[in-house]
């Protein structure tokens, strides 16, 4: 797998004609392709305003060949995965994206925060955020307001401690155990496309401890049924970018399978979609979003632009598990992160080594499975003993 990205991957931009407007695309997410570097991969638009489209290819592609190449893999497909985002709720908000006009920047930036804020996101995952779109501005040379607007500045400040303390208001999320797993696999009986999709989603992350940002990048050919694994292409502990394999569940196989052959099949003739069906599920990402009806799955071909916000993101998962939650009659507040934290705390409580654990969930240091592993000794601790002994 390369290590690299084209520099048409870490964005484009097109020149407004009558604006002299930078609008960010849609960049691809997931796998790296093997694509060489070509000048010609910045998309500009022909206009009269040559010197400014000029300007723009060049400092690209100055910054790809110094700067964007040399990074950290995970960073820069971090840097990829934020411009997308921003993409994203540009496209869905009505806004044009940046332009060369600063109130117009500190507008749209605002609007962003805002929108961020009541988002299910960590705070550190905002900061970064904001961060990369910061260093957009500078690499594109355009106006930036979170540098130079004393406003926007406190603005954001303000907004993420109150976002931070409504955060630590709520219940943090607690582990999704073994027992959890099995009580909503036996309150959900899947009767619908979005069902089958939600509980493989929830199985899977339980078995391979994933991420969110993990279980969004699996790929159909990533999952081997013949060796019960997954191979997680990258991950937060995965520096290097070679990826690492998790155990998969032949039951969560099975639900992933199923999930598959329904949503290759027609809802309206029955009968098997065509290879050529963009809806089907046949290689690459395999959850995506349904169509409104949620009988369908929406059409993903990795090459088309357009198709990136057919795939789920952080905002997806987060309300998949709830809604399962609410389905299983689960009270307690499980979000995306509970599947890893509960894996770890249930295989620590089966008496699972720290070596076992650190290959579970792909840790390459032991201090986080170590602190799963305390949490699991308290049940076998002298106080435990002593109430069931008292049956307390």
């Amino acid at each position: 797998m390369s290590s690299k990205f084209t520099l048409s991957q870490l964005t484009s931009c097109s020149i407004n004609k009558s604006s002299d407007q930078a609008t960010v695309i849609n960049s691809p997410m997931g796998k790296t392709q093997n694509t060489p570097y070509s000048p010609n991969s910045t998309s500009l638009a022909t206009n009269d305003k040559a010197s400014l489209e000029v300007s723009f290819d060049s400092d690209y592609q100055q910054y790809y060949r110094d700067i964007f190449t040399k990074l950290p893999y995970n960073t820069q497909r971090a840097y990829i995965s934020d411009y997308n985002e921003f993409a994203i709720f540009c496209k869905y908000s009505g806004f044009d994206g940046f332009k060369n006009n600063f109130e117009h920047n500190e507008s749209c930036i605002k609007h962003y925060v805002e929108d961020l804020c009541h988002s299910p996101l960590a705070y550190r995952t905002i900061k970064r955020r904001l961060s990369a779109l910061s260093k957009f501005l500078g690499v594109a040379k355009l106006p930036n307001p979170i540098v130079s607007s004393a406003y926007l500045r406190d603005f954001i400040r303000l907004s993420l401690i109150e976002n931070r303390k409504f955060r630590l208001s709520h219940k943090q999320a607690v582990p999704l155990t073994i027992d959890m797993v099995e009580q909503i696999n036996n309150a959900v009986i899947p009767d619908s496309l979005l069902e089958l999709r939600d509980l493989a989603i929830i199985n899977l992350m339980f078995d391979a401890l994933l991420r969110a940002d993990e279980v969004v990048r699996v790929c159909v050919e990533d999952i081997s049924s013949r060796n019960n694994t997954l191979l997680v292409v990258s991950s937060k502990s995965d520096q290097s970018g070679q990826g690492q394999y998790r155990y998969v569940s032949s039951s969560t196989i099975s639900m992933v399978n199923e999930y598959i052959s329904e949503a290759n099949i027609d809802p309206k003739t029955k009968a098997p979609r065509l290879s050529s069906d963009l809806r089907g599920i046949r290689k690459g990402v395999l959850f995506r979003r349904l169509t409104n009806h949620k009988t369908a799955l929406l059409p993903f071909n990795e090459n088309i632009p357009n198709h990136q916000a057919n795939v789920l993101n952080y905002s997806s998962i987060y309300r998949i598990w709830q809604r399962i939650a609410e389905r299983a009659g689960i009270t307690e507040n499980i979000t995306p992160h509970s599947g890893r934290v509960g894996g770890a705390v249930s295989l620590a409580e089966d008496g699972a080594s720290l070596p076992e654990l650190q290959l579970a969930g792909g840790w390459h240091s032991p201090e986080m499975p170590g602190h799963y592993t305390k949490q699991a000794n308290v049940k076998r601790g002298g106080m435990a003993k002593l109430s069931e002994k008292r049956k307390r």
